[in-house]
């Protein structure tokens, strides 16, 4: 499994409307072929904070979501809705439960 998670710090007066144009940007992701989550968290003490998460089955169902419109759209809403972001991709070598 793979992971990317992208942090980005929205313009104050931007935030309702980075949160709008996710709504509709998780739904398709979400449904793209090797996805296995697309979510959106708000940091509870930095409010502008918002980091996304996609979680993918294969290194190439990643890749190609990179390539993707919706890829793109998320990108541009960093970019013009954003003061910063920055993002950081790993690879899940082992999961469990916890005991």
């Amino acid at each position: 499994m793979l992971i990317y998670q992208l942090k980005i710090e929205i313009k104050p007066s931007k935030a309702d409307e980075f949160i709008d144009s996710m709504s509709s940007l998780l739904r398709c992701i979400r449904k793209e072929k090797g996805c296995l989550d697309f979510s959106v968290y708000r940091n509870s003490e930095r409010e502008n904070t918002f980091i996304v998460v996609g979680e993918w089955k294969t290194k190439q169902a990643m890749e190609k979501h990179f390539k993707t419109h919706e890829f793109e759209l998320l990108i541009g809403a960093a970019r013009v809705l954003g003061e910063t972001y920055a993002m950081n991709i790993a690879q899940v070598t082992k999961t469990g439960a916890l005991n």
